[in-house]
């Protein structure tokens, strides 16, 4: 073994300033030597001391912490002898040992505060201090100690320079706070126990004084180390005169006393060492001997063996060594003797530390192993020193490490063998700390300490390990050195890591040193154990180069493999190719070699040929492991560095890179099963086992089972399939439930039939490594439960180990937690901040399993917290049912507007409409707000259904919506089918649906309810009889043959109409100037127009002729041309005319009203006086825009030989908009007010008739009809109908308009509304007169109806004048439906032309 160096890996730490002039003051005297020392326990302390002033800093920072300036009794200052760390009821302190002139002072120095706590008077001067109970008053803390010391609040040993050892009580019970060095207690000494000690110690407390026990008589010689070893609870005193005693703790009474081999040393320092599992319960105690204090050059080690009868473990975990045997020297070590090679003469050796390093193996948990008293597993004492020589200024400072397990696989030897140095002794390792030294240089170094954390030993490179790899040589560590100006920190490296850092800076160098290489690598451990007997000479270079390439994969020196790998991937030589495919050839066979392995090892834990996994298997394990992992990271390095390779070349390599992997990891996993217990598997069912183990009768059985319940559940609406543990299965693909078919008694479902079968899904590369992970976790909980004594730890364990996040494992635990029916816990998991968010499919497979399983509200409360997204029409439709199955219709009917689109809206509306009916919340979903679409399916789906109840629901969603007349048609043919059912209950219902519906029939007009009972009866359609019949007739005109020669096209009818313009104008001036004479100084009122939006026009109710806008106005398109052309040329006409032309807003469309203008001169002999008996009409305030009063206008109505145009109220002509909108009742009511007329009033008529004949008709079919009521003897006039111009209707080709698109029947239009007939002679007088009677816009008088009806009725027997209104029906028969009534209609027609 070579020498090893120490690296410095901080430099010089200095302290602050403040500390350096505060020990710097008193530099001068004899009493003034600068020591210090690094406190022991964990609170990372160091002190140092010069005179009466302490200082106090970090032990890794050199941070200041703490000072103090003792002061003395007569202004004399104190000297600090002695420092011990101390620390009590969680408060860090130290134990201060002070020389005065006359005595001495035992200080309790509080860091917290910064000052004496407690201080009491010792006689003689103290020399050492060693802390024996930190615990105050009996407890358990303290039961092996003496019945008398438990009654002590705080024992601390004290020894002085004439061998007096005391044990005083330090009153920890009574810290006042106030106490200092100068105003110290008395100590009351008993020279043997006393029989009360509570009382003596209650009456010293009083008197302000500590009682103290003499443990041992002043000797003569001084103590000069004190050292209390708890694991054989004794005192261990030594002596300036080489001896050595032991005391009992437990008995006050001493062991062993004896002087060292080394004479008459002082003993400077004694540290404790037990090794591992010795059977005859040894333990050993090193004690230094060494003269530095008085300037000799001796130093020496000496190791005794101390025999017990017994070792036990007590309940505080401690383990305790009783009834010693033999105490027997058994090992010496001089450092003077030339056991370290030096450049010159020592002259002068000093001890700097010793200390001794235990590491101890964890047990598994078991009740065996935790009542075991176990031993450590490593055991080194670490020794220091500086060595002066002759000729040289600097000394040289050593640290060797003895391992006292090797000490015994060495056979125990009393000392070095001859010519033997510490760097080739088998259990000693030595470093050379030169290189500190030459950084803190001049200072020297006080104390140095090793981190007891850092002390690690390299990887074997195999199992079992070479035999050096144990060399204490292997072992690694820091440490850090104590100046008087500060800290330096360094670390000590093995040799094992020296030989790997020489393989990293070789790098790719090492082909041209390949021997070399090789035999330091076997010299420091890290080839295989087969090569140890192997001389290197029989080995070719490349097997050579091999071995030193496992051994750099084995340590995990990787920077050595990578440097190599990308310095030949960059060179462009041959060579560098050639190397490239040996390493890339030797690590895939490397892996399959490796893979081999870890079969054979891996097979007996799932045969059930063994019961439980002893060490070496693990470590054959965890050998493979990292072989893998540092070879996948290898084939990383080739994949990235890779530059020509082929396609093929660079698939094959990623596809060795993923096999590599998935080993890997698998192999940890098994690792993990093998540490836990879980394997092997007992494949034996009848040998019981105390472990948690794999259940899989107990699991299929329950699984098995909730499948069966979800199914008798799910009633055919949802997925029996909706565990979550199946759907996590389902996301691994085919390939897992394939692997799990596998095995005997498999089903490809989850649970597997055994743990061989789970953890070979980490072998599938197929399966994202959380989805693995997430399927042993959700087994790991079932385990865990299914076991006696539940425990997490295994899944925190199992987390902790392959770097879970803790948002999956609770994300899991909430699926466990739902599928076992703890629903409230379970979401409260799903809920959690912490918790990873679940994906899409998670989403609806948790909602799913709730609704099945009847948890509705705990769906409805899942959505609301964690809004699942839908991304489709199924997601939605879900979300919908969710809602609804918890009565949430509104935010139903929300969701569904938010999420639906022109293709799925029809399928929305459906799937919502069947949930309502199906829970009953029809009624609730007929409160909401419908747009058009909404309202035609709801009506198609309430339609198709054949419940009673959907019709009956359609029948109440159709009076909301004030659609009276549909609802009177449903409403007749629920009566229908009524008289074939003979159900009372439905009879019941049938009498309570009748009475609103009598209530809405009797506000609507009498021929809607007679159109409405008639559709809704049956129709008998009669078997066909095929018959001949004629030619059918147009009713609308007289059918004369045409002039075959004189046919006229569109364009001269059109003419035609255009050159009859200026005629009608003439007319309607006449008219106007009529109109002025009729009713003068009568005033046209304003019309207050309002336009209603197209969504609110409902439909025209049969028998009202209310047109519709837009896309629901149907005429032929011929007509529309033709009337917009009137209208424009009428509307230049009126321009140019100089008259005012008005634009009116009706409920229907916009009309132009042209105000009439006054007649010129030439009309004045043409124009009608008023008849003094007339009654002017009265006008209306508004106009009426009711549902009723709506009716439907469509044509412009021109009279050949009475007037051009229809006139309007004051004699002007109304347009196409100005025919009246309102109502047929309106109609009615305002012919009921006007005045009756009288004879002379027809004769005035009749008179204008001459001069308006020859103005021509504009025919716009279709035309509604019309029909006038008079209340004169409760008589109804019969609707005639028009007849038409012979000329102009012999060049008009008439045929039926497309109007059978309209909703409503539109044969009704065409039916007569019969009435009572006029006398003959009034009926002719009527037909005369029909060219001059005015149509009147839809409005009432201001006067009450009720007064016009009376005022009619006082006039006695004057009847109001027949008034017509003109049909045309492109339908069917005549209004009036007679032949007679069409020949008398048309003669008198030809009479008037």
């Amino acid at each position: 073994m070579q020498d090893l160096q120490a690296e410095v890996t901080s430099g010089l730490l200095q302290f602050p300033d403040v500390t350096l002039q505060a020990l710097g003051e008193d530099g001068k005297g004899p009493d003034s030597v600068l020591c210090g020392k690094f406190c022991g326990g964990r609170n990372k302390l160091a002190w140092l001391a010069r005179g009466p002033q302490l200082e106090v800093v970090n032990s890794v920072t050199g941070e200041h912490l703490s000072e103090y300036r003792f002061s003395g009794v007569d202004q004399e200052l104190p000297t600090v002898r002695a420092v011990k760390e101390f620390s009590w009821q969680k408060r860090t302190g130290l134990l201060v040992g002070l020389e005065e002139a006359e005595g001495s002072v035992l200080c309790l120095y509080d860091l917290g505060v910064s000052r004496v706590v407690k201080a009491v008077v010792l006689p003689g001067r103290v020399t050492a201090i060693e802390a024996i109970s930190y615990h105050t008053g009996p407890c358990v803390s303290t039961q092996h100690l003496h019945q008398s010391l438990r009654w002590l609040f705080g024992v601390a040993a004290v020894a002085t320079d004439d061998g007096h050892v005391l044990l005083v009580d330090l009153c920890l019970d009574g810290l006042s706070g106030s106490q200092s060095e100068v105003e110290a207690s008395d100590l009351e000494v008993f020279f043997s126990i006393p029989a009360e000690v509570p009382e003596r110690r209650a009456t010293g407390t009083r008197e302000g004084r500590h009682l103290s026990f003499q443990l041992q008589a002043p000797s003569g010689p001084a103590v000069s180390t004190l050292c209390y070893i708890r694991r054989t609870n004794q005192l261990v005193v030594g002596f300036s005169d080489g001896y050595l005693s032991l005391w009992n703790m437990k008995t006050l009474k001493r062991e062993h006393h004896a002087q060292l081999v080394g004479g008459r040393i002082p003993v400077y320092a004694v540290t404790f060492q037990e090794p591992e599992n010795d059977p005859r319960n040894c333990c050993y105690l090193w004690a230094v001997q060494s003269a530095q204090e008085s300037g000799g050059d001796i130093v020496s080690f000496h190791l005794l063996q101390l025999a017990f009868g017994d070792r036990k473990r007590l309940a505080s975990g401690q383990v305790l060594y009783e009834g010693l045997e033999s105490c027997n020297e058994c090992y010496s070590l001089d450092l003077t003797g030339g056991i370290v090679p030096l450049r010159g003469q020592i002259r002068n050796t000093k001890l700097l530390s010793c200390q001794t390093i235990e590491k101890f193996c964890h047990h598994d948990g078991s009740e065996e192993s935790v009542n075991e008293v176990i031993s450590p597993e490593t055991s080194v004492s670490v020794f220091s020193w500086q060595v002066n020589t002759y000729g040289q200024g600097t000394p040289s400072t050593f640290l060797c490490v003895f391992d006292i397990n090797r000490w015994y696989h060495a056979q125990m030897p009393d000392s070095l063998r001859a010519e033997e140095f510490l760097h080739d002794c088998p259990y000693f390792a030595l470093w050379s700390l030169d290189a500190v030294t030459s950084v803190t240089s001049p200072t020297l170094i006080l104390d140095v300490v090793v981190q007891e954390r850092s002390l690690s030993r390299g990887v074997p490179p195999s199992h079992p390990p070479p035999e050096e790899f144990f060399h204490p040589g292997t072992y690694s560590f820091d440490g850090t050195c104590l100046l008087s100006s500060g800290v330096v920190h360094m670390t000590c490296t093995g040799f094992q890591k020296e030989t790997l850092k020489l393989l990293k800076k070789s790098g790719p160098s090492i082909i041209k040193a390949i021997p070399e290489t090789y035999n330091r690598c076997l010299v420091a451990g890290l080839l295989s154990p087969r090569l140890s007997d192997v001389p290197p000479s029989s080995l070719s270079q490349e097997e050579q180069f091999e071995a030193i390439l496992s051994a750099a994969v084995r340590t995990g020196c990787l920077a050595f493999l990578t440097g190599c790998i990308k310095h030949w991937a960059s060179e462009e030589q041959p060579s560098s190719a050639a190397n490239l495919r040996f390493v890339l050839a030797w690590t895939w066979n490397k892996v399959i070699c490796t893979k081999d392995e870890l079969d054979q090892t891996c097979a007996p834990l799932f045969d059930g040929s063994c019961n439980f996994v002893d060490p070496q298997t693990l470590r054959s394990l965890q050998q493979c492991q990292l072989l893998l992992t540092n070879l996948g990271r290898v084939l990383d390095c080739f994949l990235t560095e890779a530059r020509e390779l082929t396609e093929q070349g660079f698939a094959n390599l990623r596809k060795k890179q993923v096999v590599t992997s998935l080993v890997s990891l698998y192999v940890q996993v098994v690792t993990w099963f093998c540490r836990s217990s879980l394997l092997p598997e007992g494949l034996d069912d009848d040998v019981p086992l105390a472990r948690p183990f794999y259940n899989y009768p107990l699991l299929q059985s329950y699984y098995t089972g909730r499948r069966q319940q979800l199914g008798r559940l799910s009633r055919g609406k949802w997925d029996s399939h909706c565990l979550m543990i199946d759907g996590m299965v389902s996301q691994l693909g085919e390939q897992a439930e394939k692997l799990w078919q596998r095995d005997e008694g498999g089903t490809g479902k989850y649970p597997p039939a055994s743990l061989h079968a789970l953890l070979d899904l980490y072998l599938l590369d197929s399966i994202e490594e959380s989805d693995k992970h997430a399927i042993t976790i959700y087994l790991l909980l079932d385990i865990m439960h299914s076991s006696p004594n539940r425990t997490d730890a295994s899944i925190d364990s199992f987390r902790t180990a392959f770097a879970i996040p803790w948002g999956l494992v609770k994300l899991i635990q909430g699926f466990w937690l739902l599928d076992h029916k703890d629903y409230e816990n379970s979401l409260a998991l799903l809920f959690h901040s912490a918790t990873m968010r679940p994906v899409s499919w998670q989403h609806w497979r948790v909602l799913e399993c709730l609704m099945c399983q009847g948890e509705h509200r705990q769906a409805l409360r899942y959505i609301q917290m964690m809004k699942p997204p839908m991304s489709s029409s199924s997601e939605v439709r879900f979300s919908l049912r969710v809602l609804l199955s918890n009565r949430c219709v509104v935010e139903a009917w929300d969701l569904l507007h938010r999420h639906s689109t022109e293709l799925n809206m029809e399928e929305l509306l459906k799937h919502l409409y069947e949930i309502c009916q199906e829970v009953g919340l029809m009624e609730d979903l007929l409160k909401l707000p419908f747009t058009v679409t909404e309202q035609e399916h709801l009506e198609k789906f309430l339609q198709t259904d054949a419940d009673v109840q959907s019709h009956e629901l359609l029948l109440a969603h159709r009076l909301q919506r004030a659609s009276y007349n549909p609802a009177l048609q449903l409403n007749q043919s629920l009566q229908v089918r009524l008289m074939n059912d003979r159900d009372p209950r439905l009879r019941e219902r049938a009498v309570a649906r009748n009475s609103p519906l009598d209530r809405c029939g009797k506000i609507l007009p009498r021929v809607q309810r007679n159109l409405a009972g008639e559709r809704a009866k049956p129709c008998h359609v009669p078997s066909p009889v095929i018959r001949e019949v004629s030619r059918p007739t147009p009713l609308l005109t007289v059918t004369n043959k045409a002039n075959a020669a004189n046919v006229h096209t569109r364009a001269t009818f059109i003419s035609k109409v255009l050159s009859k313009i200026e005629e009608v104008c003439i007319g309607k001036k006449q008219k106007a100037h009529v109109s002025q004479r009729d009713s003068p100084g009568a005033t046209e009122p304003a019309v207050r127009a309002h336009r209603l939006p197209d969504a609110e026009l409902p439909d025209a109710v049969v028998g009202t002729p209310v047109a519709k806008l837009g896309g629901r106005w149907h005429t032929r398109e011929g007509t529309q041309n033709l009337l917009a052309d009137t209208e424009s040329l009428s509307t230049r006409e009126d321009t140019q005319s100089g008259e005012k032309v008005e634009l009116l807003d009706t409920p229907r469309r916009r009309a132009r009203r042209i105000p009439h203008a006054r007649p010129h001169k030439r009309d004045t002999g043409e124009q009608t006086p008023a008849q003094p008996n007339e009654e002017p009409t009265t006008p209306r305030a508004a106009v009426r825009t009711g549902r009723r009063g709506r009716k439907r206008r469509s044509i412009l109505e021109e009279s050949a030989g009475e007037e051009a145009f229809s006139q309007g109220p004051g004699g002007s002509p109304l347009l196409l908009e100005d025919i009246n909108p309102a109502g047929r009742e309106e109609t009615s009511r305002t012919l009921r007010e006007r005045t009756p007329r009288t004879r002379s009033r027809k004769a005035a008529v009749h008179q204008n008739l001459s001069a308006e004949e020859n103005e021509s008709f504009l025919f716009s079919p279709p035309l509604t009809k019309q029909t006038k009521k008079f209340e004169a003897g409760k008589a109804d006039h019969p609707v005639q109908l028009t007849d038409l111009d012979p000329d102009l209707s012999s060049q008009i080709v008439f045929s039926l308009p497309l109007l059978r698109s309209r909703r409503k029947n539109l044969s009704s239009i065409s039916q007569t509304l019969k009435e009572p007939e006029l006398p003959a002679k009034e009926e002719e007088e009527d037909t005369k007169s029909v060219g001059k009677q005015k149509l009147e816009r839809g409005r009432t008088a201001k006067s009450n109806p009720k007064k016009a009806s009376k005022t009619t009725r006082k006039e006695g027997p004057r009847s109001p004048p027949p008034v017509e209104i003109k049909f045309i029906s492109p339908f069917a028969s005549p209004v009036d439906g007679t032949k007679s009534k069409q020949k008398e209609t048309a003669g008198a027609a030809e009479r008037t032309l």
